[in-house]
């Protein structure tokens, strides 16, 4: 039996066995509407009451998704970079239902670090974020900084010598000083495990980083300049052939055969420079892998290399060394993978690859006709009967022009073709990364993201309209702190009435209910404006203007596509501009090459005219 409950909260009736039916619920309905933003199954759950919960709101969703959903659809852009037994929920825990002492915990916690804010205001903008105090937070500080006492500490704070770091003066974290004389951050307990945590992770583990790599730095530089004094004193540094700097022993290399000293930094700046400038053709041995001499010599060039553990060494006790680092060995992997002309996989987000080779006993693999398209078929088979003896006179005079063997011949082609066919047909399009920093899911179609349900129809322009209609929405969305039901104000005052009886202002979230103060339209300015203006005497809220809306929405818009442009690019490869890099993916991990070249227009004349089908050992058998 199952009866609707309006305005019904967890609060009221949250006991530890419901919060589990409730977070398995959740659960549920996000593996069945994958599609749909999480706030939307937390409404409807709130609502309904009983063990048929789910079955209810399936129902409802079945029957009246656009009065539930009202826009709230999740974006297909989000990386799913799980494991792959791993459903959407678990990458999206901050969407379950909380506890009770969370909830209070992270109030207490926001109240006491944001004091000028009204405690109504908290706990609206605590409502909309489902309690997540990593969430809320950001929010909290974009109210904070338009608040009059916000902008009379940052006039004070130009002349005072305090840290413009907000973690650091987080009211959680207490500094204490050890006996060398080191600042240590320590937390101060919030009454809730699950909140101590988070704090541990958001703001703890940053401080604990920062220290470690500002003591690294300067115990690095304590060490250079005793290191040097040492040699000073000795008269025991060696000249570097390259810059002829007097450097110690320490920071030296010789190459590999002519023994030429060579400093650090010089190749450092060698390999900055083979890395991110032209000269990756000439300095680096591309047989080897390695870094090429940069002595200079009175004749030809040296042509030695520097060792691979000097290379590494120079290039990691550099300031941000270990990106660079992984940059030219990635670099220098994909350049053999390239090299060895074998059909990989990629995954579009890091550097790693997987052998797609499919070996097939003889006589398993059949070739024939696309029967479901038979007019299509006809087509292509006569623009293929006059494509190929164009295409094998090209390949013919090629190998005359170039290089003899470089260019493949006309049997070559359409034998890759019959391989890509046959691999693109017995591949699953999911396609797993197994790095651990990465772990992504894509399509090998059309190099996006996985989702279940996937489509690989959607363009790069959709997703992103998609994404920026999903935050303009979140942006001028409030959710009642009460009950929580999400809203947007179409039209008429800032003075909004839930329908569990709870008031707000639409422009700061303070409550004006009889509970929260009673202010009711006092909160708004009282004041007659001539023309419509602001006012001059008080800085209230207005009761009909809203608060620059327009901007907020564009705003929330720009900050939407720069994350969408940003979170790709800084997960893929890093070379080349991201497009093309987008593009060379996408041929490297097809092996069809471009659509324009001989191998790629093959390719489509067979994918378009022949099916592949393997037949298995039982059926061989029988015959």
């Amino acid at each position: 039996m199952t009866s609707l409950v309006a305005g019904k909260s967890l609060d009221d009736a949250g006991t530890e066995r419901q919060l589990v039916e409730l977070n398995a619920a959740m659960e549920s309905l996000v593996q069945i509407f994958p599609n749909v933003l999480p706030e939307v199954f937390r409404e409807i759950l709130l609502r309904f009451d009983g063990d048929s919960r789910v079955e209810v709101a399936v129902d409802q969703l079945m029957r009246y998704e656009y009065s539930w959903v009202k826009g709230r659809w999740r974006p297909q852009v989000d990386s799913i970079t799980t494991q792959d037994t791993v459903n959407v929920t678990n990458s999206h825990k901050k969407d379950l239902f909380r506890r009770n002492s969370y909830k209070s915990a992270v109030k207490a916690a926001l109240l006491q670090e944001f004091k000028s804010l009204s405690k109504s205001a908290i706990k609206a903008v605590l409502a909309e974020q489902n309690h997540s105090y990593t969430l809320a937070r950001p929010i909290l500080q974009g109210i904070a900084s338009k608040n009059w006492r916000h902008s009379i500490n940052k006039f004070f704070s130009r002349w005072s010598r305090r840290s413009d770091d907000e973690l650091e003066k987080h009211p959680f974290i207490r500094w204490t000083t050890s006996t060398n004389g080191l600042r240590i951050p320590t937390l101060k307990k919030s009454g809730d495990h699950e909140l101590d945590h988070e704090l541990d992770q958001f703001i703890l583990a940053s401080l604990y980083a920062r220290c470690k790599a500002q003591q690294e730095a300067a115990d690095w530089d304590i060490a250079v300049q005793t290191n040097q004094d040492e040699a000073r004193a000795a008269n025991a540094f060696f000249e570097c052939e390259c810059c002829f700097s007097d450097t110690t022993f320490e920071q030296i290399t010789t190459c590999t055969s002519s023994t030429h000293i060579i400093c650090f930094r010089c190749v450092l700046r060698a390999t900055s420079e083979t890395l991110y400038g032209q000269s990756w053709d000439r300095g680096i041995h591309h047989d080897r892998g390695l870094l090429r001499c940069i002595a200079p010599t009175g004749k030809d060039s040296c042509e030695a290399c520097i060792p691979q553990d000097a290379t590494q060494r120079a290039v990691i006790q550099s300031n941000g060394g270990s990106r660079i680092w992984s940059r030219f060995q990635a670099r220098l992997a994909e350049e053999a993978l390239t090299k060895a002309r074998v059909p990989l996989l990629h995954c579009p987000f890091c550097s790693y690859a997987e052998v797609t080779d499919l070996y097939l006993p003889p006589g398993t693999l059949q070739h024939h006709l696309n029967t479901d398209h038979p007019f299509r078929t006809l087509g292509f088979l006569i623009l293929a009967s006059g494509l190929f003896p164009l295409l094998s006179v090209y390949l013919l005079l090629s190998s005359f022009v170039f290089e003899f063997g470089t260019t493949p011949t006309p049997a070559t082609v359409l034998r890759q073709s019959l391989v890509h066919l046959t691999r693109s047909s017995q591949f699953p399009n999911r396609f797993q990364c197994r790095v651990p920093a990465c772990l992504a899911l894509t399509c090998t179609s059309c190099f996006k993201p996985w989702r279940d349900p996937h489509t690989c129809c959607d363009s790069a322009a959709v997703e992103l309209r998609t994404t920026i209609e999903a935050a303009r929405t979140g942006a001028l969305k409030r959710t009642c702190p009460k009950c929580g039901l999400s809203f947007i104000k179409d039209s008429g005052c800032n003075k909004l009435t839930c329908v569990c009886g709870y008031a707000m202002c639409y422009i700061c979230r303070q409550g004006l209910g009889p509970n929260e103060g009673g202010e009711g339209y006092t909160h708004f300015c009282q004041h007659f404006r001539y023309g419509g203006g602001g006012c001059g005497e008080c800085e209230k809220c207005d009761l009909y203007k809203d608060q620059n809306e327009d901007e907020i929405v564009k705003a929330a818009g720009v900050e939407a596509e720069r994350q969408w442009r940003k979170k790709p690019e800084s997960k893929r490869r890093p070379q080349g501009d991201a497009e093309k890099e987008e593009e060379n993916n996408a041929v490297e991990v097809a092996e069809e090459g471009d659509k324009w070249s001989v191998q790629g227009l093959v390719d489509w004349l067979v994918r378009n005219i022949l099916t592949t089908s393997v037949r298995s050992e039982g059926s061989q058998l029988g015959e």
